[in-house]
């Protein structure tokens, strides 16, 4: 016998909102992006510089494209990003990406706390 209550589930409640498919804060920092740049265009090179702005459709599609399936992909790509840009010293570990808690060959006190004495000398 199955003596737990049985709950529905709100997976709906964990999605990313989304505009026309694109992830709404992605939508929006992109739009913001190309009304900037379209301005700028606009004050350099005239009102033909507005068509600089359309730099941010291919930018849009892709991210619809890459959210079609799963709607936490462009976390997923941005971590992606983030660990290729931060990683040093990966040619030595097998081109990897590794994490460590410390910071080895930094700081000469990492090392000295390891020989310190209990009592603290």
């Amino acid at each position: 016998m199955d003596d737990k209550e049985k709950y529905s589930s709100y997976n709906g409640l964990s999605r990313v909102a989304m505009i026309r498919g694109v992830p709404l804060l992605a939508g929006v920092v992109i739009l913001l992006v190309c009304l900037v740049v379209g301005f700028a265009g606009a004050v350099v090179f005239g009102i033909g510089g507005i068509l600089f702005a359309g730099i941010g459709i291919p930018v849009f599609f892709y991210i619809k494209k890459i959210s079609e399936t799963d709607d936490q992909a462009l976390r997923i790509t941005f971590l992606e990003l983030w660990c290729r840009l931060t990683r040093r010293g990966g040619r030595h570990y097998g081109n990897t990406y590794t994490l460590s808690p410390m910071q080895y060959g930094r700081r000469s006190h990492v090392y000295k706390r390891y020989f310190k004495l209990p009592d603290g000398k």
